[in-house]
């Protein structure tokens, strides 16, 4: 089912495109004969069925308002910048357990108390553009139980009435529109064990743990709304995470991929940074690859794939040696792999069917802007 968001495409408003018969658990339900946390009456977030339960609805936890609002004490966030999912819309909350705090981290994720979950939620607009109407197809669930992050992806009804727990995942066949052109796809909502692939980060005792990627000090000091706090500010005030300085001066800061006063290297690496980093980090799924893709990295360096041979990897069809050869992205993995869709090739390996043409064309158009440089003569 597709729900109209009444003509507005604002990043902030994308809750008006959820279905507004949303969620049983809103006003009380019916109570359990069994004890079952997940069928509990009340209102509010049911923190009991978060701390134990794998519930078979996403209304069991009552984490959102019959709008598609996060249920206080949720909070609305996002990125600076988009993580590609065929080109889904994404609105996201982060719920902390009244009384409890986040802890906020320069560098690593924020640390989360027992019973916190993050929600995001996946709508499908009916073009590239973004334009209506958009469909609610699935909400994932990264819930932090027992010390350890706990992925549950949750697909949406046809009638929007809920949405069903899919621990297997699912393949949903979609279209959309590009330009006058109906695109045919698979939409892929993950497994249980797929997201430890993007969210599985080794520590420094060689342990490997889920972690959430967006909730970093690098993602969070725009502010949500124009004309707001910066985000991290805003939960400070909220009482929801403890330490946030006063200034940011010195941390890492990823640009808003809306701002116009910023260059092409850092529009690129921005989009990289959200995109590949979680893989293509010291401890990432990517590790092995030797190739860094986090903003702090020197984009000319050998880390960030310059005229660096990608280990495991033949160069496709094309036979590419490089990662990035400056000054010619055809010549370039990067790029090329972005730009397919087939499993041998494909990068990010997961998250998506479609190529993002407008990512492909930015990382293509910052390595052309490069001063050319004959990799092969390079040390």
């Amino acid at each position: 089912m597709a729900w109209h968001c009444g003509g507005n495409t604002v990043r902030a408003a994308l809750w008006l495109c959820l279905p507004l018969m949303l969620l049983k658990g809103c006003g009380g339900g019916s109570g359990s004969a069994t004890g079952d946390p997940c069928h509990a009456s009340g209102t509010g977030v049911n923190w009991a069925a978060l701390a134990q339960r794998n519930c078979p609805q996403l209304s069991d936890y009552r984490l959102l308002d019959q709008q598609g609002m996060p249920q206080d004490p949720g909070v609305r966030f996002a990125p600076p910048v988009a993580l590609f999912t065929d080109y889904a819309l994404k609105e996201r909350s982060v719920f902390v357990p009244p009384g409890q705090q986040m802890a906020f981290q320069a560098e690593a994720p924020f640390a989360f108390p027992e019973g916190s979950v993050l929600v995001k939620t996946f709508l499908l607009p009916a073009s590239t553009e973004g334009a209506l109407p958009h469909e609610a197809l699935e909400t994932r669930l990264l819930i932090f139980r027992q010390g350890r992050w706990l992925g549950l992806p949750y697909r949406w009804r046809e009638d929007g009435s809920d949405a069903d727990l899919r621990p297997g995942g699912a393949l949903l066949p979609r279209e959309i529109m590009r330009a006058d052109e109906s695109v045919a796809f698979t939409y892929r909502i993950p497994d249980a064990n797929q997201c430890g692939v993007c969210h599985q980060h080794q520590g420094d005792d060689g342990q490997r743990r889920m972690q959430p990627i967006g909730l970093r000090a690098r993602y969070l000091q725009d502010p949500l709304d124009p004309g707001g706090v910066p985000q991290m500010h805003d939960w400070a005030q909220r009482g929801l995470i403890s330490g946030v300085p006063e200034q940011f001066d010195g941390l890492l800061r990823v640009p808003s991929a809306e701002a116009t006063d910023i260059t092409l290297a850092e529009r690129a690496r921005g989009y990289l940074d959200i995109n590949c980093r979680h893989c293509h980090s010291d401890g990432g799924g990517g590790g092995l690859s030797g190739l860094r893709l986090g903003y702090e990295e020197d984009p000319g360096s050998l880390r960030y794939g310059v005229c660096k041979q990608p280990p495991g990897y033949d160069g496709g069809a094309a036979g590419l040696d490089y990662d990035i050869v400056p000054g010619d992205a055809p010549a370039s993995v990067l790029p090329y792999r972005m730009a397919h869709t087939g499993a041998r090739d494909r990068m990010p390996p997961l998250g998506r069917s479609l190529i993002h043409e407008e990512g492909v064309a930015l990382v293509s158009d910052w390595i052309n802007s490069l001063p050319a440089q004959d990799c092969s003569a390079t040390p």
